[in-house]
């Protein structure tokens, strides 16, 4: 069998089942992997996807959750960030926080500016990832080995259990340049399996990899999103922070599909909610489905409304701040606040349970 593709036996080995249990688990599960070929000797499959089911049939996956909307300011940062770090101190996960945002925010609230400073100078943040394959010719310097930061947080000035791949605001100059990557001489590349690829050797020591994705659908995006197993939206519930949701959904429905691929949609995370009359009549439409585009009778589903929303509260953008020296969540949240978030990170974790008969 060639590189990457398992037959029927050799599933089983992996699975460390017999034959005909494997034969079984293809008419029992509708998700069971269909076979890229039949041959005469009989079915193949890929052997990273088929690695990726048997994981996930024995609960064992690597839940993978990009963080996305195309507007700013949305507390997307914050909330992905407080996910990480609940889940790592209070459901002891190990969590992996990827920054791929230029800005560099999740980075910069997780460990401070001077340590920032020497991975970017050391080609230790995503930037040198993608540098490196734009470059083929010069010598490559990110290892993700050494790129990972481990314990990071102000919370109890680290959390054993939190990693972070860190940005940089590099990575500017180089969104526009990725895509061209086939382009300059480095053929076998691919511009969207860059991150998936660097990734292959750590990712299964984690129980959750959080993505902090940019505010756009580009290439960087794309790498983020070749990876996820589901995505979530935070958004203020006002007109202008909810309008590009549908666009959201609809191009990774169609991402997802062109690479075969399930990425679907936790829900929707309302933050910084005021009780306002504006956002009140928004929340009830994403409470119901019928948000903009999503009330049309063809359209996508709207992704659902998750029920613990994030007040807005002065101490939540305080806690985005690593020199604010907030050790705790409460503190470093707003009690308020810290128990939406709380009640996030277990919807999150319940939905990520794959119930099977």
């Amino acid at each position: 069998m060639s590189d990457g593709l398992v037959g029927l036996s050799e599933v089983a080995g992996l699975a460390g089942v017999s034959r005909q249990a494997v034969t079984n688990w293809r008419i029992r599960y509708e998700d069971f992997p269909k076979p890229i070929q039949v041959l005469q000797s009989g079915p193949v499959w890929q052997k990273e996807t088929i690695e990726a089911w048997v994981k996930k049939y024995r609960g064992e996956e690597t839940h993978v959750i990009s963080f996305i909307n195309l507007k700013g300011g949305v507390a997307k940062t914050t909330t992905a960030v407080a996910v990480g770090e609940i889940l790592a101190a209070e459901e002891r996960k190990h969590v992996l926080i990827i920054d791929l945002d230029p800005q560099t925010n999740a980075t910069v609230s997780l460990i401070p500016e001077e340590l920032w400073g020497e991975l970017d100078r050391d080609g230790k943040t995503i930037a040198q990832l993608f540098a490196d394959r734009i470059n083929p010719h010069e010598e490559p310097r990110f290892d993700v080995e050494k790129a990972i930061v481990r314990g990071v947080s102000t919370i109890n000035n680290g959390i054993p259990r939190l990693d972070l791949l860190a940005s940089s605001i590099r990575l500017v100059d180089l969104q526009d340049r990725i895509p061209m990557i086939a382009l300059t001489g480095n053929f076998r590349a691919s511009p969207i399996e860059i991150l998936r690829a660097a990734l292959k050797t750590v990712i299964d020591r984690y129980d959750y990899v959080i993505i902090d994705c940019p505010p756009s659908l580009g290439t960087v995006t794309k790498n983020g999103l070749r990876i996820s197993t589901a995505y979530v939206i935070p958004t203020i519930p006002d007109i202008l922070s909810t309008w590009g949701i549908y666009q959201i959904v609809d191009n990774i429905n169609r991402f997802a599909i062109d690479m075969d691929q399930l990425i679907p949609a936790l829900g929707i995370v309302a933050t910084k909610v005021q009780r306002t009359k504006l956002h009140t009549r928004v929340m009830d439409d994403l409470a119901n489905g019928r948000l903009g585009h999503f009330s049309d009778q063809d359209a996508l589903p709207q992704p659902p409304l998750f029920k613990n929303h994030v007040p807005l509260r002065a101490s939540v953008a305080q806690g985005a701040e690593i020199e604010a020296d907030l050790h705790t969540f409460r503190g470093k949240y707003g009690p308020d606040a810290y128990s939406a978030l709380r009640g996030i990170v277990q919807e999150i974790m319940d939905k990520c349970v794959t119930e099977r008969s």
